[in-house]
């Protein structure tokens, strides 16, 4: 059963052609949370796709080039691509003459390949719904972008989640992949002996998200794993999972920051 409350305001809503993000879209650090800023400027790309025709979104990339205010944001959309059965999409996504994030998207028209089905992943292994609340992301005294996931923690190292609230106003399911993958550094921090990091920060400037089918259910599995150096360097990369099995892969560049 898909938790997200429509009768709740969306975490982003519109304001003509800009969007107006709720409290729920910051983060615990300056400005709005990676997933939501991500989470936009793709569900930005889904509408365009889904208004065209232009069939499932497969990929997506997003580099975070400043911290995005909690105030009026707009998002600009090209198409670089479009016929046959591949489109693909540019979205940035602006607060009045800065830009904040930029993606690129591909969608693919799906055709009927029976003969494939004998090679399909198995279901996924467990109920998320059953599993206990990740409570990890420790004390909060303000309302962040986790106040809108509903996260669990199956304790072999996935965190499950779903939205608690939508996105946005419209189907974007791609989106919502963002908005939990792109907390793939904290789960993996969680179950290390760094947790809760106290000397440095752990910003990502971009994720990439690549699926190999439409995602199904409302629940988002996220398997990380992260490689960081002493140089300040890192990669966390990690499974996807919904509640038909494997779904894909995500990536993002971390920054290591001392405070």
């Amino acid at each position: 059963m898909n938790v997200i409350d429509t009768k709740l305001e969306p975490v982003f809503t519109r304001d003509g052609t800009f969007w107006l993000p709720h409290v729920e879209a910051t983060g615990p650090f300056r400005g709005l949370h990676g997933g939501a800023v991500s989470g936009l400027v793709v569900a930005a790309m889904e509408e365009r796709a889904r208004e065209k025709d232009w069939g499932q979104a497969m990929t997506a990339s997003v580099l975070i080039l400043r911290p995005a205010p909690l105030e009026r944001l707009e998002t600009r959309i090209e198409v670089l691509r479009s016929g046959g059965r591949v489109a693909m999409l540019e979205s940035s996504l602006w607060a009045g003459e800065r830009l904040i994030a930029k993606a690129t998207g591909a969608f693919v028209k799906p055709i009927s390949l029976p003969e494939v089905s004998r090679v399909s992943a198995a279901p996924a292994p467990v109920d998320p719904s059953a599993l206990p609340v990740w409570g990890a992301r420790g004390p909060q005294n303000r309302t962040t972008f986790f106040d809108a996931l509903d996260i669990r923690d199956d304790g072999n190292g996935t965190k499950w989640g779903r939205m608690k609230r939508p996105m946005v106003a419209f189907e974007a399911p791609m989106a919502n992949l963002f908005a939990f993958a792109d907390n793939g550094t904290p789960y993996w921090l969680s179950g290390t002996e760094f947790w809760p990091p106290t000397r440095w920060g752990f910003p990502n400037i971009d994720i990439a998200v690549h699926i190999s089918r439409a995602p199904v259910g409302p629940w988002v599995g996220v398997e990380p794993g992260s490689d960081w150096r002493d140089n300040g360097l890192g990669l966390t990369d990690s499974k996807l999972y919904d509640e038909a099995g494997p779904l894909g892969r995500a990536c993002q560049t971390v920054v290591l920051t001392p405070h």
